[in-house]
């Protein structure tokens, strides 16, 4: 799960990325090879200390989901207690995804 989202955030900031490239390649007429822009935001990505800090964050909030998650199993219960323990698990699911959300947009590729 943790490569998979790192390398899913990683597309993403990519992908923005490239699109200020490609605008602002659009606006360079002079060249007359130009490299696609998804390929200039990829080598910058890699090249950039944003790969390296979104693999880390992204590492460390899987495995505090994943040890809160480990710790809070208890035997499945039946009634009005098991729609509580579905919420509880829901909300922390829900803390991943906006910690996520907000590891993407602090490690945004500078639009220079």
């Amino acid at each position: 799960m943790n490569l998979l989202i790192i390398d899913h955030l990683a597309v993403v900031i990519i992908l923005e990325h490239s699109f200020y490239v490609f605008n602002k390649l659009r606006y360079l007429q002079h060249q007359q090879k130009s490299i696609p822009s998804f390929y200039v935001s990829l080598e910058q990505y890699i090249t950039s200390p944003h790969a390296t800090a979104v693999r880390k964050a992204v590492s460390v909030a899987v495995q505090i989901c994943e040890e809160y998650s480990s710790t809070s199993k208890v035997k499945p219960s039946f009634g009005r207690f098991q729609k509580r323990r579905q919420t509880i698990g829901d909300s922390r699911k829900m803390e991943l995804i906006e910690t996520i959300v907000e590891i993407t947009l602090e490690h945004r590729l500078p639009r220079s």
